[in-house]
């Protein structure tokens, strides 16, 4: 057998090729990946012996060359057969090919760092060998090197099936390749929407069902380690679509939070959110905010869950658990509710575009991001610190509540939710109804501006000390007088933070 190497990550390539040592008969190899063969001990050719010229424009042009292509792709009939024995070309029965790492690259946001790490030849071998899985195996990721040895040493030869299979990998791997270069440089080039859109998905895996058992399920990562879609499943029954969609929910809120903070989530909306000074007595503050909502629920954490968030959670059910990371005491203690769903999720938010779908096609857009410039105060009374702390405590939840969302706190901890309402009047009376005596001296927060006066008659009436809203209704001035006048201090953030 005689292989082909160019390869921009070498790990395990000179293990991988001893162990097939008895398969080979010779080893063509690109300059760097021939240097690193040939410092391992392992004899091989550079391949501008095949090419009659060392690489040019300063390594952009190593690979492509008929010397090289032609061997590849070489259908082994009688008229290849012929035609590279006239012309002195070898016949390579593996390609062992990685590209430069441009998605790597297109993170540093440095256009010549993006340009200069376009793989071309490796690109170019990759699909060739792809084309011609029939006569040629095909090695895109060190990943494959383990199964390929085994089959190898166990058969002697690869399997028709086990080349296409690689072939679909290799394809794969040129098709993300060339989506990671379009998506970040129509960023770069145009800093907008491109008139063409390509997404990709990694790591497909069917669900048992979808919102409903009728319904295909599926879900994607996009290679990153970040989200929900990249989290380490510790323990539990099989994740349901809805889970992940209320455990992403239940995770892009805490993410609002820098100090210890539990977000209990039911349905795709919070239900109780906490901060405290310790990640357990902000988890039971949480839990207690609705502790009839609580069952059956979310929960989130920004901070290690430990064995007191442990004692917590003994006597509730809950469906699935999100944390960045996990005490020993803990996960021995979890084990004992067999079919919690336990998920360990870097707490790192991300800037990616959001993408949903809709009939024939989908929507996108940039993340939410619920920061504002300076809160404009809009009464003659303002808020107290304390008042003030709540105001954008609860800011940032009702970002994550359905609209129209309503959301009441007190001394950092949500007291009244009301949220996905028609009506915004009705979400103030959902949160109202929800917090009972507890609304009297809460902070409010409106996730969109009060079209009339009435909600601020209603939050009064219920004991709120202090609103906070985006602003920019035709009518705000009648708004604003009327907090003026039942003396509750109003702020505008100058922002929506719809969410539907």
């Amino acid at each position: 057998m005689r292989i082909l190497a160019s390869v921009d990550d070498k790990s395990n390539l000179d293990h991988f090729l001893r162990s097939i040592s008895q398969f080979v008969t010779e080893i063509f190899a690109s300059g760097g990946t021939h240097r690193f063969l040939t410092d391992s001990g392992i004899k091989c050719t550079n391949i501008s012996q095949l090419t009659g010229f060392e690489t040019l424009l300063d390594g952009r042009v190593k690979t492509l060359h008929p010397a090289i292509f032609s061997g590849i792709l070489s259908e082994r009939d009688e008229l290849g057969t012929s035609q590279l024995k006239e012309h002195g070309f070898p016949q390579f029965d593996m390609v062992i090919v990685n590209l430069y790492p441009f998605e790597k690259a297109a993170k540093t946001h440095d256009l010549h760092e993006m340009i200069k790490n376009i793989d071309i030849g490796g690109f170019s071998l990759l699909r060739a060998a792809a084309k011609n899985y029939e006569h040629v195996i095909i090695l895109s990721d060190p990943q494959q090197y383990e199964s390929v040895m085994n089959e190898l040493i166990q058969n002697s030869r690869i399997s028709l099936e086990s080349r296409k299979r690689l072939a679909l990998k290799a394809f794969a791997r040129a098709a993300d390749y060339d989506i990671a270069i379009y998506n970040a440089l129509t960023m770069d080039f145009l800093g907008n929407a491109p008139a063409r859109m390509y997404l990709r998905g990694i790591k497909g895996k069917e669900l048992r069902y979808g919102e409903n058992p009728d319904q295909k399920g599926y879900v994607y990562s996009d290679g990153t380690s970040l989200g929900v879609a990249n989290a380490e499943q510790l323990q539990g029954k099989e994740l349901s679509y809805n889970n992940i969609l209320d455990a992403d929910s239940a995770f892009e809120t805490v993410l609002e939070f820098t100090e210890p903070t539990a977000v209990v989530l039911k349905h795709n909306t919070p239900c109780g959110v906490a901060t405290s000074e310790n990640i357990s007595t902000a988890l039971k503050m949480a839990i207690d905010a609705d502790s009839e909502s609580a069952y059956g629920s979310v929960i989130s954490l920004n901070r290690t869950f430990d064995g007191a968030c442990l004692d917590v959670l003994s006597r509730l059910f809950v469906e699935v658990v999100i944390a960045p990371d996990y005490t020993l005491e803990a996960m021995e203690g979890l084990k004992k509710k067999k079919n919690l769903r336990v998920l360990k999720v870097s707490m790192t938010p991300d800037e990616n575009l959001r993408v949903r779908s809709i009939s024939n096609g989908f929507l996108v857009q940039s993340r939410l991001k619920t920061q504002f410039g300076d809160l404009e105060l809009k009464t003659a009374e303002s808020a107290t610190e304390s008042q003030l702390a709540d105001l954008k405590f609860a800011w940032k939840v009702v970002a994550h509540c359905r609209s129209n969302a309503i959301v009441l706190a007190k001394n950092g901890v949500t007291v009244g939710i009301g949220g996905g309402q028609t009506s915004r009047i009705e979400a103030m009376r959902v949160a109202i109804h929800r917090a009972g005596e507890k609304a009297k001296g809460s902070a409010l927060a409106s996730d969109a501006f009060f079209p009339f006066y009435d909600n601020v008659e209603l939050a009064a009436s219920a004991g709120v000390t202090s609103i906070i809203q985006p602003g920019g209704s035709i009518r705000d001035e009648e708004v604003i007088a009327k907090s003026q006048e039942l003396k509750v201090p109003m702020y505008f953030t100058g922002k929506r933070v719809f969410l539907h």
